[in-house]
């Protein structure tokens, strides 16, 4: 998530330019923000789309605390939704503790899919 926060925070610099530019040139009035804003929503919707629903970062959902669907032992528990080449946004939901998950991982890491995070 932090991964996906850092990106959201460089798009949203990238903006400064679009509304310097449409500012400078139409004015500092509210009229000029406005078309600035459409013109920076216009271009960035699509930046943002990627951001919030690549495959190419990781999503995990975390529990502070419940029992392992795995093991059944009573700790923090991890899910791992999504990573290039796998997607379980849709799948019905099994938090595993740190154990049973970093098992998960490293059978997803032997069957090829690129899982970087819960590895230690």
């Amino acid at each position: 998530m932090i991964k996906r926060f850092i990106l959201y925070l460089i798009r949203w610099q990238l903006s400064t330019p679009i509304l310097w530019l449409v500012v400078r040139n139409l004015g500092v009035g509210i009229g000029s923000t406005i078309v600035a804003n459409l013109v920076g929503g216009s271009i960035f919707f699509w930046v943002d789309k990627f951001i919030f629903t690549s495959k190419a970062v990781e999503m995990w959902h975390f529990k502070e605390k419940g029992r392992c669907d795995a093991c059944g032992k009573e700790a923090s528990l991890w899910r791992l939704v999504l990573a290039p080449g796998y997607d379980k946004r849709k799948a019905e939901p099994k938090f595993l503790c740190m154990e049973c998950s970093k098992k998960k991982t490293d059978e997803l890491r032997r069957r090829g899919i690129k899982v970087r995070g819960r590895s230690k």
